[in-house]
């Protein structure tokens, strides 16, 4: 009696072992899908472009505030590299003409001879012509920030689709 006992005590043990294990099991799969639903994009790439993704998300795993996200602002993630350069990345460039923005501290080319009257002023956000370079002039309200520049800058639209 005591060794059937111990048996169905082994077994029922097994038993509830077996569904612990499948539970995790099971969260560990959801866990999986979900970040290949969410990495998908990446995940997707080959060659040159995984290689330069990767390359980015190293330079982001060493200095993460270079990252900033203003969604909510105008619809960019921006990555702000130095002081006096950021490119803007549309989250969605089907809804945008302004896919990637490039902006450039516009001091050191004004003093090299630059006039900033020879290029049209920074327009509303989604208004800007790819391929056009612009000029915000230093306190003017970055549309693309929604606050004022701290000094001039020069802008370019790309439209990549």
């Amino acid at each position: 009696m005591k060794r059937f006992a111990t048996v169905v005590g082994v077994l029922v043990s097994l038993a509830a072992l077996a569904r612990a294990q499948s539970g995790r099991a099971s969260d560990a799969t959801r866990g999986l899908e979900r970040m290949r639903s969410e990495y998908a994009d990446v995940l997707a790439l080959d060659g040159v472009s995984k290689q330069e993704i990767l390359a980015i998300a190293r330079l982001l795993r060493a200095k993460p505030e270079m990252a900033i996200d203003r969604t909510s602002e105008s619809g960019e993630y921006c990555l702000k590299s130095s002081q006096g350069t950021m490119t803007h990345y549309a989250k969605d460039a089907a809804a945008t003409r302004e896919d990637i923005v490039y902006e450039f501290a516009a001091t050191p080319l004004l003093k090299a001879g630059l006039d900033p009257t020879q290029l049209p002023p920074l327009p509303a956000l989604g208004k800007m012509e790819p391929g056009q370079w612009y000029y915000l002039a230093e306190g003017q309200v970055d549309p693309h920030h929604q606050h004022k520049m701290p000094g001039p800058a020069l802008l370019l639209a790309v439209d990549v689709r």
